[in-house]
């Protein structure tokens, strides 16, 4: 996706069309030069002058003539540029249903494996792929809703089948549009990982009131948790809410518990700042492509020492790729949104994995 049309020729483009969009612009921006610029409507602003608001009007009267416009500086100047509103395709409701019933099937063996032998595994399998889908579903529509919310088009979520030991690659929803500006392309960003975060930390609680004392069954293997998971063994500890293992016992962790782990992974891995995952549009939204460069080398150099070998391989494409920003880029961000981004900050510490303590 291209932030420009570049020289793209326009003949539908006549005097008149141009008169009145001037006319559009003028009315909400003071001009210093206008001009048609290959066929594109281009106009130079004046500076200083508010440009928030004002682009945003100017967006609701360009599309009820199915025009849009782009908002950049470009050599120290403003430069507004008026171009058709690409059509948007429908979405293929029929795959986003194949997809979500395949990854009910998928996280369904999953959980029905991962079950200790003392549940049943079909409880076991209902349970998990009930609360992993509540908790991907909610990320994603967490995403769907503010896109509807700012205007955007998007997809139904997509959720990706996949094998044990998840069941599932996540899930995905693609923008058909650009954002109006940097506070919805932070909104965008932060609001799926905010909501996926909360119904993680719900799921989690419920599943660590279900953790089995057992002795050690053969090939057991330790899961490391992430540090959010300490306060709730401590909160939960003091309401009496947690199992206790006597010595010679271990705590066999709940299928709702392993779908709680999997999210607080999702929500960390999405929080990383780069390329075009949540956390790199909260990180384009805030500063600019140099910046957001060298964060997604730091995040890609965090994931290998981590581990997380295949999501580094794919950030590292992701990277390569020019985020194409919101359609206004040049208005600030709001000093609120500024403020919540350490909210995220410290929901992607909550989601890390310190070394002890395992379960």
């Amino acid at each position: 996706m291209t932030e420009t049309p570049g020289g793209a020729e326009l003949p539908f483009i006549q005097q008149s069309d141009y008169d009145r969009i001037t006319q559009m612009v003028s009315a909400e921006f003071q001009l210093e030069e206008s001009l048609l610029e290959h066929g594109i409507p281009t106009y130079y602003l004046k500076q200083p002058q508010q440009t928030k608001q004002q682009f945003l009007r100017l967006l609701k009267n360009l599309e009820a003539v199915n025009l849009i416009a782009f908002l950049r500086k470009m050599d120290r100047r403003v430069v507004l540029r008026v171009v058709p509103k690409p059509q948007v395709k429908p979405s293929n409701l029929l795959l986003n249903l194949v997809l979500f019933l395949a990854t009910i099937a998928t996280t369904f063996v999953t959980g029905y494996m991962l079950s200790p032998s003392m549940i049943s595994p079909l409880i076991g399998g209902t349970t998990f792929t009930i609360a992993i889908i509540a908790v991907l579903g909610t990320h994603e529509m967490g995403h769907k809703l503010t896109a509807d919310r700012k205007g955007m088009a998007a997809t139904p979520p997509y959720f990706i089948p996949g094998p044990p030991p998840f069941g599932t690659f996540g899930a995905v929803i693609m923008q058909k549009s650009l954002p109006p500006n940097k506070d919805s392309l932070f909104d965008i960003g932060a609001d799926g990982p905010i909501a996926g975060f909360i119904i993680a930390t719900i799921v989690s609680i419920i599943g660590l009131t279900l953790l089995v004392p057992s002795k050690p069954p053969e090939g057991t293997t330790s899961l490391q948790i992430p540090f959010i998971w300490t306060f709730l063994f401590q909160l939960m500890e003091r309401l009496n809410l947690m199992p206790h293992a006597v010595e010679g016992e271990v705590l066999l962790i709940h299928p709702i518990a392993f779908a709680g782990w999997v999210g607080m992974i999702v929500t960390m891995l999405n929080l990383l700042p780069a390329g075009m995952l949540d956390g790199g549009h909260v990180a384009r939204s805030i500063m600019g492509d140099k910046a957001r460069m060298v964060l997604s080398a730091l995040s890609i150099i965090y994931l290998i020492l981590e581990g997380f070998y295949p999501m580094a391989i794919l950030v590292l494409f992701m990277s390569m790729a020019k985020h194409p920003g919101p359609l206004d880029d040049v208005s600030s961000l709001s000093r609120s949104r500024k403020l919540m981004a350490l909210v995220l900050v410290a929901i992607f510490l909550l989601c890390t994995f310190p070394q002890p303590p395992n379960l």
